[in-house]
């Protein structure tokens, strides 16, 4: 199972408590017809989290706040530029260079600060909370199940693995 999924593909993950019986749901899917090669297990022992594309979401998110924090910072510093240009800004005791100057690096300041605060909260809740999730099944012992293909063949994975797995009461 690759960790780019295209745009069609459908991904499954069933948490089980234990290696026994990951294992036992893993053979019950290739009984079934389903291929190795759309199918994963993360535990210890077998997949890590980070080869099926369950990163670290601590980096994840530090990789969205660089780019909120660059792009907001630059965004910024070009409209403090032009709204001084336009509207003939002029601070008190301060000449046109050092004027521009001024208003530039404070936008820019407060792009990036804002682009951190908008990278951040984008990074950690929206591109990281599958990864959370399943890192803290993994820290507690569980394991990952994961089967990536088409609609029809999560779904057939899904029926499979409801007939399989004991529901708690």
């Amino acid at each position: 199972m690759t960790h780019t999924r295209s745009k069609h593909s459908r991904l499954m993950i069933a948490v089980l408590s234990d290696e026994s019986s990951a294992f036992q749901a893993y053979r019950l899917l290739q009984r079934h017809g389903i291929s190795p090669e759309h199918l994963a297990l993360v535990g210890k022992g077998y997949s890590s989290p980070d080869s099926v594309g369950l990163f670290n979401p601590t980096r994840t998110t530090w990789r969205y706040t660089k780019r909120g924090m660059l792009w907001l910072g630059l965004l910024c510093t070009m409209l403090g530029i032009i709204l001084h240009l336009i509207f003939r800004l002029q601070l008190p005791n301060l000449d046109w260079n050092q004027t521009l100057l001024t208003i530039a690096s404070t936008s820019g300041t407060i792009g990036i600060i804002v682009g951190a605060a908008i990278g951040t909260v984008y990074g950690w809740f929206f591109k990281s909370s599958l990864s959370i999730s399943c890192r803290s099944c993994l820290d507690r012992g569980q394991y990952l199940l994961m089967l990536e293909g088409s609609e029809t063949l999560t779904r057939r994975g899904r029926e499979i693995l409801d007939s399989y797995l004991v529901k708690p009461d």
